[in-house]
Protein backbone atom coordinates (compact mmCIF):
# COMPACT_ATOMS: atom_id res chain seq x y z
CA UNK A 1 0.00 0.00 0.00
CA UNK A 2 1.36 3.46 -0.90
CA UNK A 3 1.89 6.03 1.81
CA UNK A 4 -1.25 8.05 2.40
CA UNK A 5 -3.59 5.34 1.11
CA UNK A 6 -6.24 4.06 3.46
CA UNK A 7 -6.97 0.33 3.54
CA UNK A 8 -10.17 -0.57 1.72
CA UNK A 9 -12.93 -1.68 4.07
CA UNK A 10 -16.19 -3.45 3.41
CA UNK A 11 -19.22 -1.22 3.97
CA UNK A 12 -21.67 -4.11 4.20
CA UNK A 13 -23.47 -4.36 7.51
CA UNK A 14 -24.24 -8.05 7.15
CA UNK A 15 -22.59 -11.10 5.61
CA UNK A 16 -23.80 -12.07 2.15
CA UNK A 17 -24.32 -15.58 0.82
CA UNK A 18 -23.43 -16.50 -2.76
CA UNK A 19 -26.61 -17.67 -4.50
CA UNK A 20 -28.00 -17.97 -8.00
CA UNK A 21 -31.67 -17.01 -8.10
CA UNK A 22 -33.62 -16.04 -11.22
CA UNK A 23 -36.04 -13.19 -10.66
CA UNK A 24 -37.52 -9.98 -11.99
CA UNK A 25 -36.90 -6.37 -11.04
CA UNK A 26 -39.79 -4.00 -11.69
CA UNK A 27 -38.91 -0.31 -11.88
CA UNK A 28 -40.90 2.79 -12.67
CA UNK A 29 -40.03 2.74 -16.36
CA UNK A 30 -39.69 -0.98 -17.06
CA UNK A 31 -39.08 -4.49 -15.82
CA UNK A 32 -36.07 -6.72 -16.40
CA UNK A 33 -35.03 -10.31 -15.76
CA UNK A 34 -32.24 -10.55 -13.19
CA UNK A 35 -30.04 -13.08 -11.44
CA UNK A 36 -29.48 -12.52 -7.74
CA UNK A 37 -25.84 -13.50 -7.25
CA UNK A 38 -25.44 -12.71 -3.57
CA UNK A 39 -27.92 -12.10 -0.81
CA UNK A 40 -28.11 -10.83 2.75
CA UNK A 41 -30.95 -9.81 5.01
CA UNK A 42 -30.29 -6.17 4.06
CA UNK A 43 -29.46 -6.33 0.35
CA UNK A 44 -28.42 -8.23 -2.73
CA UNK A 45 -26.33 -8.05 -5.88
CA UNK A 46 -28.22 -8.28 -9.17
CA UNK A 47 -26.74 -9.31 -12.51
CA UNK A 48 -28.55 -8.25 -15.70
CA UNK A 49 -28.38 -6.05 -18.77
CA UNK A 50 -29.57 -2.46 -18.66
CA UNK A 51 -29.85 -2.22 -14.87
CA UNK A 52 -31.33 0.91 -13.30
CA UNK A 53 -29.08 3.69 -11.98
CA UNK A 54 -28.21 4.26 -8.32
CA UNK A 55 -31.09 5.78 -6.38
CA UNK A 56 -33.88 4.12 -8.36
CA UNK A 57 -36.54 2.18 -6.47
CA UNK A 58 -37.61 -1.26 -7.66
CA UNK A 59 -39.67 -4.26 -6.67
CA UNK A 60 -37.64 -7.47 -6.69
CA UNK A 61 -39.63 -10.67 -7.30
CA UNK A 62 -38.33 -14.25 -6.96
CA UNK A 63 -41.06 -16.89 -7.07
CA UNK A 64 -43.57 -16.02 -4.34
CA UNK A 65 -41.11 -13.63 -2.62
CA UNK A 66 -41.15 -9.90 -3.33
CA UNK A 67 -39.45 -6.94 -1.69
CA UNK A 68 -39.04 -3.24 -2.33
CA UNK A 69 -35.44 -2.09 -2.70
CA UNK A 70 -33.33 0.85 -3.79
CA UNK A 71 -30.31 0.61 -6.09
CA UNK A 72 -27.24 1.56 -4.03
CA UNK A 73 -24.66 1.25 -6.83
CA UNK A 74 -24.32 0.10 -10.42
CA UNK A 75 -21.25 -1.02 -12.39
CA UNK A 76 -21.84 -2.45 -15.86
CA UNK A 77 -24.09 -5.51 -15.69
CA UNK A 78 -24.15 -5.59 -11.87
CA UNK A 79 -25.83 -3.51 -9.20
CA UNK A 80 -26.28 -3.63 -5.46
CA UNK A 81 -29.68 -3.07 -3.87
CA UNK A 82 -30.68 -2.32 -0.30
CA UNK A 83 -34.02 -3.73 0.84
CA UNK A 84 -36.53 -1.31 2.36
CA UNK A 85 -37.16 -3.84 5.14
CA UNK A 86 -34.69 -6.37 6.53
CA UNK A 87 -35.50 -9.91 5.39
CA UNK A 88 -36.49 -12.36 8.10
CA UNK A 89 -34.39 -15.43 8.80
CA UNK A 90 -37.33 -17.54 7.55
CA UNK A 91 -37.29 -15.79 4.16
CA UNK A 92 -33.49 -16.15 3.94
CA UNK A 93 -33.76 -19.91 4.57
CA UNK A 94 -36.43 -20.24 1.87
CA UNK A 95 -34.46 -18.23 -0.70
CA UNK A 96 -31.28 -20.23 -0.02
CA UNK A 97 -33.30 -23.44 -0.42
CA UNK A 98 -34.66 -22.12 -3.74
CA UNK A 99 -31.10 -21.26 -4.84
CA UNK A 100 -29.94 -24.82 -4.09
CA UNK A 101 -32.83 -26.17 -6.15
CA UNK A 102 -31.93 -23.86 -9.05
CA UNK A 103 -28.32 -25.08 -8.88
CA UNK A 104 -29.51 -28.70 -9.13
CA UNK A 105 -31.82 -27.73 -12.01
CA UNK A 106 -28.88 -26.22 -13.92
CA UNK A 107 -29.30 -22.51 -13.17
CA UNK A 108 -25.78 -22.03 -11.83
CA UNK A 109 -23.43 -19.38 -13.19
Amino acid sequence: MNAGQMPQTCRRRSERDVVSLAGSAFGVARSRSVIISDLSQEGAQLDARDLPPAGEDLCLVVGSFDAMARVAWRAGDKCGVEFDETLSEEIMVQLKRDAEWMKVAGWYR
